[in-house]
């Protein structure tokens, strides 16, 4: 009995040192380690993105800056990087009792941020030939900003217009012509041409990146004048809630709180936005508001979790529901009468990504968009109830893509993406369902020949069921020739489809009267007025009407950048636009009511042309920034038939007989200013935690009307004059950053009617958030 006691407890003993063994081997094979990324001030970095290439992890730190891992104990090469910090490397010796520290340094100015639009990888803006412009989250907070308008009323070569929305020139092109991200994937609903700027919150916007010049080559159609990218918030290690609230002129509310919660693998960002106005009229005898009263809400989600070292998914989801009443008199009968209008806009969309990391060399993407956007508009006639016109308009986009990411070696890195995309719409502007079906394919080329040159080229070839195929070329190239001095060049091509609207829309304004019919079957419509008896004048034989060809521009620029001290950068950049096919409104013929019937055309060649520049400097708490553009525009048929004395005649402002245009009268196209500039002046103080911005746009005087209708711009009356919009904001920080207070103006000097951009006149607004959990 002894002997198989002992005989058992000799097992047990040896079963204890065998499983002892292989477990100590394991906890030195492999165990739990950590690491520490600070900033310059010793504070660890939350948020800082970690990547080992010899295990193939990405790893994040949390809010102490700490990270770990599990692997064998020795020394590891690492990656590291944060937005607004520079990208690094470093090598540290890990071990259970080792937490190595690491450093990363934060740049004074935004030259050294990654970012991603301009070339769909990540990259530093210094190194990036072509003019970007990136609005950090710390600035829209500064200045008391809360939507995506005026964030983009104060950037250099930026200007806001008013055409069925708020809407964006970049470069002298129209508003449809600029392409609008969120994370990369586009914002349908252009209804009329425009994407209303001010139903995008700021609440969840970690930065803007703005791409100026064609974009075709990556991007392809609606992005011939350049790219927005709003890039929203992510989760970061730990708990995060913050809650903010705006209160300003004309009863306007704005109410969001956001937070989020991440592990080491998952994280989960969400925020919620309400927003509300109480309408306003540009002058005190309308009947009716300009801006109707409205309600909107805005809610978004992004959830990301890391599968396996190498497998990262993300789903993104965004919504926006927008609903205004209004009362008003029509305008189109003898008697007028008066109605009452309900409005809703609804905006959702589902975007999943994958991401998979081969190697450190090697990584594709997989994204999908869905998205759905609709309005609904319903006038009742007031005096009896019944349904006086219903207006909708329903829009659906799918797309799928697929990106592959390939470094061939610290010189080269290739970027070659393929997809295909889906987009119907249903609208009582149009008589039938119409749809578009597309495939798109692309290919770029970084390449560092030295660590002054480096060239990026690439194109896109897009097919589409509707229109030609089109393939979008372009080459950029940066020289450092000094330190301080870097020299950009670009050349590219770009294109901008017809839209369902210039194609198929058949819309009668129901209060107005006028009507607008799409290229396709313009001529079959005006047909229909004129045997209906509802027309007055043909002013253009319908069998004349042409099919519409996609627009196409090849884009030069040129630009410089210097840094003659840390404090001070300067840059100019020159641009060359000739666009063919450019497509225009123009009128068919008038009513009987006196109204217009409207198609499109394109018009044969279009000239763009004109230069950007801009200053900073920073002096101890002070930051100034000063900027401005010249733009001349032209189409040179027009011009070339004036300079040549045949075919435009105006009226003589004093005898009143017809006569010739001049070659010095003529304006270009209309709503372009020749002039436009702006500068801002920030003062940060903080010791008390005050920060004090004040901020000037001007824009010069444009064309908006064709008072001698000869279809061109050239007298002085048909221009809205010049005006200067000031905006200031007060900012003060309390309990350790954790609480904001902000009072901010708009348009101080009031301006009201500037033609086309139409204002409300003097805003303010008082603001507060705190972040509750931090």
């Amino acid at each position: 009995m002894r002997f198989i006691n002992c005989k058992i407890a000799t097992i047990l003993l040896l079963h204890c040192v065998f499983f002892g063994g292989i477990s100590g081997v394991s906890a030195q094979t492999e165990t739990l380690l950590q690491g520490q990324v600070v900033d310059e001030n010793g504070g660890g970095v939350s948020g800082v993105t970690i990547y080992l290439p010899k295990t193939k992890r990405t790893e994040k730190t949390n809010e102490n800056g700490l990270f770990y891992f599990n692997a064998a104990r020795g020394e590891y090469d690492l990656q590291v990087s944060k937005v607004g910090y520079a990208r690094q490397q470093h090598k540290g010796s890990f071990g259970e009792s080792k937490c190595p520290v690491f450093k990363l340094l934060k740049d004074s100015v935004v030259l050294h941020e990654v970012i991603v639009t301009a070339t769909r990888t990540e990259k530093k803006m210094e190194d990036i030939p072509l003019p970007v412009t990136v609005i950090g989250k710390e600035e829209i907070q500064q200045k008391g900003m809360v939507r995506l308008n005026e964030v983009l009323a104060e950037q250099p070569g930026v200007v806001l217009v008013e055409n069925h929305g708020t809407g964006i020139q970049l470069q002298g092109f129209d508003a449809k012509y600029t392409l609008i991200l969120i994370d990369g994937e586009p914002v349908i609903g252009r209804s009329s041409g425009t994407l209303e700027l001010s139903r995008i919150s700021m609440a969840n916007v970690d930065r803007v990146e703005i791409l100026k010049g064609p974009s075709s080559s990556l991007y392809g159609s609606e992005a011939m004048a350049g790219v927005i990218n709003i890039i929203t918030k992510k989760a970061t290690v730990g708990r995060k809630l913050a809650s903010s609230v705006r209160y300003g002129t004309h009863n306007a509310l704005d109410i969001g709180v956001d937070g989020s919660i991440a592990g080491r693998r998952t994280g989960v960002y969400t925020a919620f936005n309400r927003f509300s106005n109480g309408g306003y009229g540009y002058a005190d005898e309308t009947v009716g508001k300009t801006v109707a009263p409205f309600y909107g809400y805005t809610g978004h989600v992004n959830i990301d979790h890391q599968l396996t070292p190498k497998l990262d998914i993300r789903l993104g989801v965004k919504y926006n529901d927008e609903y205004a009443h209004d009362e008003y008199k029509t305008n189109t009968a003898v008697a007028q009468e008066m109605v009452s209008s309900k409005f809703l806009r609804r905006d959702l969309a589902f975007t999943p990504r994958i991401e998979y990391r081969f190697s450190d060399r090697h990584r594709s993407f997989f994204r999908v968009n869905q998205s759905l956007y609709k309005t609904d508009t319903r006038i009742h006639v007031m005096e009896d109830g019944r349904l006086y016109n219903h207006d909708f308009f329903d829009q659906k986009f799918s797309r799928l893509e697929l990106q592959h990411d390939f470094k061939v070696n610290d010189k080269v890195y290739l970027t070659a993406g393929a997809g295909a995309t889906d987009e119907w719409l249903k609208a009582n502007r149009y008589d039938n369902k119409k749809e578009f079906k597309a495939g798109f394919g692309y290919l770029q080329a970084d390449v560092k020949f030295s660590e002054r040159l480096n060239v990026i080229a690439g194109g896109r070839f897009d097919m589409h069921k509707v229109y030609a195929s089109q393939f979008s070329p372009k080459i950029a190239a940066q020289y450092k020739v000094l330190p301080w001095l870097r020299l950009n060049g670009s050349v590219g091509s770009a294109y901008k489809a017809p839209d369902f609207r210039e194609l198929y829309l058949n819309w009668t304004n129901p209060t107005q009267g006028y009507s607008v019919f799409g290229a396709e079957d313009a001529a079959d419509k005006l047909n229909r007025l004129i045997e209906s008896g509802e027309i007055a004048e043909v002013l253009f034989d319908p069998d004349r009407i042409k099919t519409l060809d996609a627009e196409r521009s090849w884009n030069y620029q040129g630009g410089v950048q210097l840094r003659p001290w840390k404090a001070m950068t300067i840059g100019a950049n020159l641009f060359y636009n000739e666009v063919s096919n450019l497509i225009e409104t123009f009128v068919l013929a008038t009513k009987t009511n006196g109204k217009s019937v409207y198609t499109y055309s394109n018009q044969e060649h279009v000239v763009i042309k004109g230069i950007e520049s801009n200053v900073s400097y920073t002096w101890r708490d002070i930051r100034i920034q000063v900027a401005g553009q010249y733009l001349r525009t032209a189409n040179t048929t027009v011009q070339d038939a004036i300079a040549a004395g045949k075919g435009y005649y105006t009226r003589d402002a004093e005898t009143g007989a017809s006569r010739l245009v001049r070659p010095n009268e003529y304006g270009g196209l209309f709503n372009r200013s020749r002039y436009s500039g702006n500068m801002s002046m920030t003062y940060n103080c903080p010791k008390p935690g005050l920060v004090f911005t004040l901020r000037w746009a001007y824009r010069g005087r444009f064309g908006v009307r064709d008072i001698d209708g000869n279809g061109i711009l050239n007298l002085d009356e048909e221009y809205a004059p010049g005006y200067s919009m000031f905006n200031a904001s007060i900012v003060k920080s309390l309990y350790k950053d954790r609480l904001r207070c902000t009072l901010s103006a708009e348009n101080l000097g009031n301006i009201k009617r500037t033609g086309v951009a139409t204002m409300p006149g003097r805003l303010f607004f008082t603001g507060i958030s705190y972040r509750i959990i931090n």
